[in-house]
């Protein structure tokens, strides 16, 4: 069975305890506004390697990402652009992820 996700362990695990913070793209995303596409700060959380791919639940394959940065991932791995830029996952354990740019 998947483990359940935890938006704010995941939120914890990449912004630390602050309400805001920049997503791995540079969009600035506020831990208010998770799934409220109404708001400008929106965010939700990414599966670094999606689930379509074999990607799991653990906290190190989940990022809390800006709904456009997300939207323009999809399920893109292990290589995709988001906000101009190119990035890139790399595997740091088994089912553990992290995300680089990839000028």
């Amino acid at each position: 069975m998947s483990k359940k996700i935890d938006k704010l362990e995941v939120w914890i695990s990449y912004c630390n305890e602050n309400s805001e913070c920049r997503d791995y793209s540079g969009r600035k995303i506020l831990y208010s506004a998770y799934n409220n596409r109404n708001s400008r700060y929106c965010w939700n959380i990414d599966h670094i390697r999606p689930h379509a791919l074999g990607g799991t639940n653990k906290t190190c394959n989940l990022v809390p990402t800006h709904m456009e940065t997300n939207d323009e991932k999809g399920d893109a791995f292990p290589h995709w652009e988001a906000n101009g830029n190119k990035y890139k996952a790399i595997r740091t354990a088994k089912n553990c992820y992290d995300i680089i740019r990839n000028d």
